[in-house]
């Protein structure tokens, strides 16, 4: 140990760039924990020095002293990769590009080779290396067309289709994926500018697409800003009068109805431009002035259709009345159902209990849509309510076979036992001999112990390349030693979805014990809510300003707290468990006391506040079940939500008793939604 620090000493007087002292804690005061997987033996602690200070020195822009200490003291380190990702990743050259293709295909670490692969990606296509940039995707589309793209698949196939063009290998579908992402009215990443920037100096972006952006945005009253930017751009365009004559109609688009502007072809546009908008906004309105409308202007049957679709999107809403669903069925043509007003249409259906209706309606939604399990229940659901028995009890069967929240509806309903299916490691696996010689599990353990952040990086390769057994006893390590977001997330990862008592870990039990207790709220519900609002992160915050396990909103708390007579300090009380969950759990049973003590209602009250809840009660005097309640909540992220927290609900009364309880209770069974 003497001659390691000695030599590293010498080492710095030799080199002028490399002034770090061996001795300390070289990474601001980093605590070293125990890594149960080896001896702290000093060999292992020299290298754990040795290994900071090379990380320090390449952070730095020192990478020969990085190099060196990595040859020297680090050959047999499990982190040693890591020098050579930084080597590699940081001042990308094309000088290490065969290194780089090199470390990708040797899968020796999955998650780094795939920052690596992107960062080159990035490099590449901005010094205008397109071959590169294609080698890199193996020439291969990286997801498929007319699918749902979050913000980093997006980057990637406009580097894609990019490339691609620059390589003369374009196809129609780079035109119509950046054409399309044009029309959009949000921002696209900065790595589709190159795209982007292609598509417009080949012509397609022109007046015409211009004058589509600005029409799409002129219907909708969210994008006010957007709309009055596109209309000044085209002002030097041959669409300048005609757009100038719609933005005069814009404040006040039902002036068309007062003066007929109708004596071009601008103004005749113009005016279906205003009416369109006008639907929008005020759509039993415009059905009641349609026919003066209509023959003021006379509109093409495309004209016709695009109004129509607009008033339909707003008659299928969650308020809509029975006459204004028999308007849309009377005057819609089939052209103009698309997969959007197909599937709201189906809900409006279930929502009035027209069986036969929805029996057909489901036919015709998109094969990925009809396959979900919701809509697989409502098909086998309005057979049977149609008469057809034997076929609706055989597709509920297979319904009430799916750990979800119409699975385990339709279980309950049929009598069948719930679907938990259940699954634990397996008696082969053994702690810690069945992890101990995987490469990610040494990294992980090494850079925790070291407290360094890279540790996620290492939870998630084990999550995606380790075996099954290995990834649950780490899951099973998480528990045990607290780490309740590494055990969730090393399951949904993985997609181990089997694996429940490691996807709904029972943490800070005492805590939701006590405040189940105090306010007379079931304790599987409390970790029902808490699950789904932070995966039991007591630190979380969202992007609205909710705050830990039970995710609060700093008024909220601070309204219970001045209601229960609590001392609240502010956002930092809220991550203090105790704090939160009390907090919480009155907040939820104030939701439940509000709501006749159904959890249905509770939950949609505390995702979407209680006012909202209010407003989607039945005002028809119909009787409705919890089924056809949950499906027409209007908001998708609150429709999902309150099928989470009540199957998760259930999955947690098992995890806390053993026993098999019931999706839904008798109150809220017999409730009038």
């Amino acid at each position: 140990m003497f001659f390691f620090k000695k030599s590293l000493a010498f080492a710095a007087l030799l080199l002028p760039l490399c002034t770090y002292a061996i001795t300390g804690n070289p990474q601001n005061n980093q605590q070293i924990n125990v890594n149960p997987l080896v001896k702290e033996t000093p060999k292992l602690i020299e290298q754990r020095e040795a290994f900071m200070l090379a990380k320090k020195a390449m952070k730095s822009g020192d990478i020969s002293e990085g190099l060196r200490l990595k040859k020297e003291y680090l050959k047999d380190y499990p982190l040693s990769i890591y020098i050579d990702y930084w080597y590699l990743s940081q001042d990308p050259d094309a000088s290490k590009y065969s290194a780089v293709k090199k470390f990708i295909k040797s899968k020796k670490h999955v998650e780094l080779g795939e920052f690596l692969k992107n960062t080159y990606i990035e490099y590449f296509a901005n010094h205008g290396q397109f071959k590169q940039v294609l080698e890199l995707f193996n020439k291969k589309k990286p997801y498929p067309d007319n699918v749902a793209l979050n913000s980093k698949e997006t980057r990637a196939m406009c580097r894609f289709y990019e490339a691609s063009w620059q390589m003369k290998k374009a196809s129609s579908g780079a035109v119509a994926f950046a054409s399309s992402l044009y029309q959009r009215l949000t921002v696209y990443p900065d790595s589709c500018f190159g795209l982007m920037s292609l598509w417009a100096q080949k012509g397609y972006l022109n007046s015409k697409t211009l004058l589509e952006k600005f029409e799409k945005a002129y219907i909708s009253n969210r994008y006010e800003s957007q709309t009055r930017a596109l209309a000044s751009r085209l002002q030097g365009t041959n669409f300048a009068s005609r757009v100038s004559l719609e933005m005069s109609l814009y404040d006040n688009p039902l002036n068309v109805l007062n003066d007929n502007i109708s004596g071009n072809v601008d103004g005749h546009r113009a005016a279906v431009l205003a009416f369109k908008r006008y639907a929008k906004n005020n759509p039993q309105d415009a059905v009641a002035n349609f026919e003066k409308f209509s023959s003021m202007y006379s509109p093409s049957e495309a004209e016709v259709l695009g109004i129509k679709q607009i008033i339909a999107y707003n008659f299928l809403s969650r308020n809509s009345t029975k006459e204004q669903i028999r308007w849309v069925d009377n005057n819609l043509p089939a052209v103009g159902w698309s997969d959007d007003l197909k599937e709201m249409r189906a809900r409006r259906a279930i929502w009035f209990s027209e069986w036969r209706n929805v029996y057909a309606l489901i036919d015709f939604l998109k094969d990925n849509v009809r396959s979900q399990i919701n809509w697989r229940y409502w098909k086998g659901r309005s057979a049977l309510e149609i008469g057809r028995e034997r076929q609706g009890k055989a597709i509920l069967t297979r319904v009430a076979k799916d750990r979800s929240f119409f699975g385990f509806m339709a279980a309950q309903e049929l009598g069948m036992r719930m679907p938990f299916n259940q699954k634990g490691l397996s008696k082969r696996a053994k702690w810690p001999t069945t992890v101990a010689k995987n490469k990610a599990v040494q990294r992980f353990f090494e850079l925790n112990a070291m407290g360094d952040a890279n540790a996620s990086l290492e939870w998630k390769e084990i999550a995606k390349t380790a075996s099954n057994d290995i990834a649950l006893l780490m899951a099973d390590w998480a528990l045990k030693t607290g780490n309740v977001n590494y055990a969730i997330s090393s399951i949904a990862i993985g997609k181990r979805w089997d694996a429940l008592s490691y996807r709904f870990p029972v943490a800070y039990l005492d805590l939701y014990k006590k405040h189940s207790s105090s306010q007379n709220v079931s304790l599987s519900f409390l970790y029902g809510i808490s699950r789904q609002e932070s995966m039991m992160n007591p630190a979380v915050r969202s992007p609205v300003g909710a705050v830990g396990l039970m995710q609060l909103m700093p008024a909220t708390a601070k309204h219970v707290s001045k209601k229960n007579n609590w001392q609240y300090g502010g956002v930092y009380d809220l991550i203090v468990p105790d704090n939160n969950i009390r907090l919480g759990s009155a907040y939820l049973r104030d939701m439940l006391d509000k709501f006749d003590n159904n959890r249905i209602l509770a939950a949609a009250a505390y995702n979407a506040g209680p006012n909202r809840v209010l407003r989607w009660a039945s005002k028809d005097g119909l009787k409705r079940d919890a089924a056809i309640y949950v499906e027409n909540i209007p908001f998708n992220e609150t429709r999902k939500y309150v099928q989470n927290v009540i199957l998760y609900d259930v999955i947690y009364h098992k995890l806390l008793t053993g026993k098999e309880g019931k999706l839904l209770n008798q109150n809220e069974i017999s409730y009038r939604y």
